[in-house]
């Protein structure tokens, strides 16, 4: 058992299965990405926002956790989320960016610092931004992901429990870059061997995994003429 070979590895949920089962899960689903869409995974959406659970072993400041949660946040562009044909589970068949060899995210505005009447609107509620002129906005700050994981797995950074996932929903199964509006959330369930959704990140490739627990799409949304799913991750 993984949990025997490392302190680290007890404490993570989604390692209580053999080597093996960990092994042929991984490859599994990289077959799948390397299939590309319609052949290996249905791409349905961009992720948003991954939330996460509190854990121990994350070192995110309190003041951090407060403000906006323990949480993995991409303003816009975030990766493209996937299930795999025919398992239907839940794949990231883009890679994180790398930024000086290290997997990087988006900066974000901080929220320590919020900035006050970013329109510019007066006491008459009329903006005085100039036409080419965007909102201001906070200072950016680093997401740091060696800061908001659990903990460390052979080359992966492993972020755990995950809470949900909220989705930017795509236009048309053929066309996974073109986004409408909506947004979906995908819930975390345990599973039946007690495990929750993790996300797995090699920080050194940029390549992302799920691993372990289920996950339930809202009744709202329907996904290939699939109302709601409840399925294995």
């Amino acid at each position: 058992m993984l949990a025997a070979a490392n302190p680290e590895v007890i404490k993570v949920h989604t390692v209580k299965t053999a080597d093996m089962d960990f092994d042929l899960s991984v490859k599994i689903k990289r077959e799948r990405t390397a299939a590309g869409p319609g052949r290996g995974y249905q791409v349905f959406g961009m992720i948003e926002t991954i939330y996460f659970e509190p854990d121990d072993g994350c070192k995110m400041p309190l003041e951090d956790a407060e403000k906006v949660g323990r949480r993995l946040y991409w303003p816009d562009h975030g990766p493209a989320i996937a299930r795999s044909i025919p398992e239907g589970d839940l794949l990231i068949v883009s890679r994180l960016p790398l930024r000086r060899g290290y997997a990087a995210m988006p900066d974000v505005p901080d929220p320590t610092r919020p900035v006050k009447n970013p329109f510019k609107v007066d006491r008459c509620g009329q903006s005085h931004l100039a036409p080419d002129e965007a909102p201001r906005e906070a200072p950016k700050r680093r997401q740091r992901l060696e800061m908001i994981a659990s903990a460390k797995f052979r080359n992966f950074l492993v972020f755990h429990p995950i809470a949900q996932i909220i989705v930017v929903t795509a236009v048309g199964a053929a066309n996974w870059a073109s986004l409408g509006s909506h947004k979906m959330p995908i819930s975390s369930m345990s599973s039946w061997d007690d495990t929750k959704m993790a996300l797995l990140v090699d920080p050194y490739s940029g390549e992302c995994l799920f691993k372990g627990g289920r996950y339930d799409i809202s009744d709202h949304f329907n996904l290939d003429a699939t109302a709601s799913a409840s399925l294995k991750g």
